[in-house]
């Protein structure tokens, strides 16, 4: 049996190799030269140990740089401090192991692509080690299911991965040998029997084990272990059909999106391989996510840290350009073309890529550097097209990502981004942030999502928070984890809408509806409870009053839970709301100005809390009002031009110096902007929805849920109670 590519279909890419990749090759062989020229390699006696110091600079918090020549030599990149404990070096042990399987692999594709015997060699012995070391590392002191090498049963799918792979490219230009069948038994088929015994469901762990699976059935002839790999409950075709939406995009978010999207390209690669029919929904959902990644990039071209993301993480990575290389070979696409034009764009920061370092598919993600073909990995020699069409770039657009529950709406050639975050929850990777507003123009970044630090840091409870977002909560409470649902998009050049709601707690029903104009935002919240309560609305941004009141200091009372967020806050403040009431910030070049507004009686809050991951704590605005129902209204301008806002009950009027203004109203249905200036006067009618917060999602004669209702897929256990927040500021 074969794994990824038959043997005729290996020789077949050796004059690619040769040719057009050539200098990928080149590259790739330049990498392996100081572990070429180190002789036997080096295998460590310890398994991997996660710890909550760990690979991370006590100081600042970021992953210490991996060195895989420097086991006891942890350095920091931001403060320059090297640390040597030994739960650094359990640490880099980790990374060690894969990064050393993945060396397996660049040699034994350069040595049956190119014919270079030392690089066969390098392969044999990497190969050769582990299976007489394997079951030396014990099978304890485990974290995510049972593993020798590591603390995670993944993480050894990954490394065994790699390995698998490695002996079958070896295989494809000598045929099986002693040391293959060795390797079977000491190594492929025992490990194979710890990873089948840990299954993790949808996660996007188990597209891993998955892969590493039917690797090892495929080498053993073990066609039951191949099928339940790719036809089981949890199994590849599953996957394709359950875990990615139905806009190609994986259920936990762009960062695991990437992360799996690799690992179901090993899946789908081993199923054709092997001649598994696979579905056709699956694999259009497989090839729409070649593409999704950058249909919501940032204006710098980094992905929306949401859920449990790293915060503000370059797509201009090797890997995301192999990521494009790998579709475009699978057939021509557009997408995919724009992308990899920006991706080996001329004129960024020549730099190290971090690929001679990498550690197989665990990432680890570097600032953004000048890449090019040469700067791919052993897939990409693989698999390829040997030149690529002509790369024409163009213009992000705005984009509605159904499935994910994402809506982007760009302005200014894509330098302005607004975003609604309504959707999908994310599973045990969400965070409790529905209707979550973006606003993004170029660099600065006026309101965002920051993502996820540290699983072993305190500090992953706020990140995890509805507090730590720009998102309603209901009573001092983390929302439910539920999933919103759209309530209306409609995009017309430099004018759009997007408007969503959901269940943000029991009985408390929220809409959000944003309007993006070419130089303003208008973000209008709606809600209404079965009940009285406290209803608060973040802004992450670091503002002051523009208009009048003062700020008193006093505690800001919330949620006690371990995920409400409320314990991380300090040095509280408040001023009471009034008609007028305005703030401005200045981020970078970008002056940020909001007009602010609420039906009922409210306060503001400015607080400090934690910021992005490894950076220092920063304040943050809060609207905190109470009642059964309410309307919040903001309008938001980055240009300067726009020169005072007026709220009427029904309207918000936005004023360019005094002969030009826009009026912006929702009637039955529907979003109106009169358009007026010099004594004339035009109109846009958006579609949207009906006061959608004052219908109940259910009803308390059980009728089910009204049209567009959220529903909740994840709540919190029945009879939870949730109290009322109690105002601190008499």
């Amino acid at each position: 049996m074969t794994i990824l590519l038959s043997p005729d279909a290996v020789a077949a890419r050796a004059p690619v190799a040769r040719g057009g990749l050539a200098l990928l090759a080149q590259s790739l062989r330049a990498d392996l030269a100081p572990l070429l020229e180190a002789g036997e390699p080096w295998f460590p006696p310890e398994k991997a140990r996660l710890t909550r110091i760990g690979g991370r600079c006590p100081t600042h918090g970021v992953l210490l740089d991996f060195d895989p020549w420097q086991p006891k030599a942890h350095r920091c990149s931001v403060c320059g401090t090297t640390y040597s404990e030994d739960e650094h070096y359990r640490w880099w042990i980790m990374n060690y192991q894969l990064w050393l399987a993945e060396r397996a692999v660049h040699a034994a594709t350069l040595h049956v692509l190119t014919g270079d015997a030392p690089c066969g060699v390098l392969a044999q012995d990497i190969l050769r080690g582990y299976a007489s070391r394997y079951v030396q590392y014990p099978n304890r002191d485990n974290v995510l299911g049972p593993t020798r090498p590591f603390f995670s049963t993944y993480l050894e799918s990954i490394w065994l991965l790699q390995l698998t792979v490695a002996l079958d490219l070896l295989e494809a230009r000598g045929g099986r040998h002693a040391l293959g069948e060795e390797v079977r038994e000491r190594l492929v088929r025992p490990s194979a029997a710890i990873i089948a015994s840990y299954d993790e469901g949808m996660s996007n762990r188990q597209v891993y084990n998955n892969a590493a699976l039917a690797a090892a059935g495929a080498l053993l002839g073990d066609e039951a272990l191949v099928s339940r790999a790719i036809d089981g409950p949890s199994g590849l075709a599953s996957h394709l059909t359950q875990s990615l939406l139905a806009d190609g995009t994986w259920y936990e978010g762009e960062n695991y999106h990437l992360f799996a999207h690799r690992g179901l390209w090993y899946g789908v690669t081993i199923a054709e391989a092997l001649g598994y029919p696979l579905a056709a929904e699956g694999r259009r959902r497989f090839a729409e996510g070649f593409a999704t990644p950058f249909a919501t990039a940032l204006p710098d071209f980094t992905f929306p840290s949401r859920r449990d993301s790293q915060y503000r993480v370059s797509l201009r990575q090797w890997r995301m350009a192999e990521s494009c290389e790998l579709g475009v070979a699978r057939g021509d696409d557009d997408r995919l073309g724009a992308a990899l034009a920006e991706l080996y764009r001329l004129g960024i920061p020549e730099g190290e890529t971090g690929r001679a370092r990498s550690t197989a598919e665990a990432e680890r993600n570097l600032p953004p550097v000048q890449l090019s073909r040469a700067s791919l990995g052993w897939k990409s020699l693989l698999f390829a097209r040997a030149a690529l069409p002509p790369l024409g770039g163009k213009v992000p657009a705005s984009v509605q990502l159904a499935g994910q529950g994402l809506a982007v709406l760009r302005r200014d050639q894509a330098r302005a981004y607004v975003a609604l975050d309504y959707g999908e929850s994310g599973g045990g990777h969400g965070h409790p942030d529905r209707l979550n507003l973006w606003l993004v123009v170029g660099n600065a970044r006026i309101l965002e999502d920051v993502g996820t630090g540290s699983y072993v840091d305190p500090t992953l409870h706020w990140y995890r928070s509805t507090l730590a977002h720009n998102a309603p909560l209901a009573d001092g409470r983390s929302q439910w984890r539920v999933s919103g649902a759209l309530t209306a998009y409609d995009e017309r050049g430099e004018s759009g809408l997007v408007a969503a709601q959901a269940t943000i707690a029991p009985g408390v029903v929220v809409e959000r509806t944003v309007v993006a104009m070419s130089n303003y935002v208008v973000d209008e919240v709606r809600w209404r409870a079965d009940r009285v309560v406290t209803f608060d609305l973040p802004y992450h941004v670091d503002a002051e009053l523009a208009s009048g009141g003062r700020w008193r200091t006093t505690a800001l009372a919330g949620g006690r839970g371990l995920e409400d967020g409320f314990d991380f806050v300090s040095a509280s403040e408040y001023v009471a709301g009034t008609p007028g009431l305005s703030f401005e910030a200045q981020l970078g070049e970008v002056p940020v100005r909001a007009w602010v507004y609420s039906d009922t009686p409210h306060e503001w809050w400015r607080c400090v809390a934690p910021g992005p991951p490894g950076e220092a704590r920063r304040r943050f605005l809060l609207l905190r009002t109470r009642g059964r129902a309410g309307v919040l209204r903001t309008v938001w301008n980055w240009t300067g031009e726009v020169t005072s806002c007026v709220f009427e009950r029904q309207h918000a009027v936005v004023h360019f110096g005094a002969w030009a203004r826009h009026v912006h109203g929702r009637d039955e249905g529907r979003w109106r902007v009169t358009f007026e200036a010099g004594g004339t006067a035009s109109t846009i009618d958006f579609v949207a929805s009906p006061d959608a917060a004052s219908q109940h999602a259910h009803d308390r004669r059980g009728r089910g849920a009204t049209s567009g209702a959220t529903t909740a897929r994840r709540t919190r256990p029945t009879g939870r109670q949730t109290p009322a927040v109690r105002r601190t500021c008499a």
